[in-house]
């Protein structure tokens, strides 16, 4: 049986798609969504939980506030790539090593949607998948819910950025995680208008209070 509560941070890898300062003012929420990401990058390092970047090929170097984050041994490198897929000839053997992998950036219904398919339905992959949907975007908003939706039906798991943490921390008694709930706390407010503007709202539900 699967316990999904547990998510062991050292077969868990992190991948960052496309995350490109050419595409900030185009993409709903970048600024938010970067911040998400930041605080993904920093708490990796405390986690030693792995990561990885993809850029897509001619488009510019990826947002300094995120790539300058990128540092230490968990983090695998930064791979160009031409397809919409972050499933490349270079990342295919890196994956062996992981049995989760957290999917952020953008395009939610190009990149993100495709590498999530292939991992999820490519017999040889067969990862559990993560989505977190305050750190993924899209240049129009109303592509991301259809997005989302469609990757949950595959078989992703929809989650935040807070919660994904909180998981990777375990039951919470290592006293060596406090950094990372120090960490959640100082974002929260960058959270909270993570949340409340990439994430889909149903009608009359409340905004989150700054």
């Amino acid at each position: 049986m699967t316990h999904t509560r547990i998510i062991d941070r050292h077969r868990t890898l992190m991948m960052i798609c496309d995350c490109q300062e050419r595409f900030r003012e185009g993409t709903h929420g970048f600024n938010l969504m970067a911040q998400s990401i930041t605080k993904l990058i920093k708490a990796s390092r405390f986690l030693k939980m792995a990561t990885l970047l993809t850029e897509q090929n001619g488009s510019g170097p990826t947002a300094e506030e995120i790539r300058s984050e990128l540092t230490g041994p968990q983090h695998l490198g930064t791979f160009g790539k031409d397809c919409f897929s972050m499933i490349t000839d270079e990342i295919r053997p890196l994956l062996k090593n992981y049995d989760n992998i957290v999917l952020v950036g953008i395009e939610a219904h190009v990149c993100i949607l495709q590498t999530a398919l292939d991992l999820l339905e490519i017999p040889r992959f067969r990862k559990r998948v993560f989505i977190l949907a305050d750190a993924i975007s899209a240049c129009h908003e109303l592509e991301i819910p259809l997005a989302l939706d469609r990757m949950r039906d595959t078989g992703a798991v929809v989650t935040t950025s807070e919660a994904m943490l909180f998981q990777l921390m375990g039951d919470g008694t290592d006293s060596n995680d406090k950094p990372i709930s120090d960490l959640i706390k100082a974002e929260r407010t960058n959270t909270a208008k993570a949340l409340e503007t990439l994430l889909p709202h149903p009608s009359g539900t409340a905004t989150i209070s700054k």
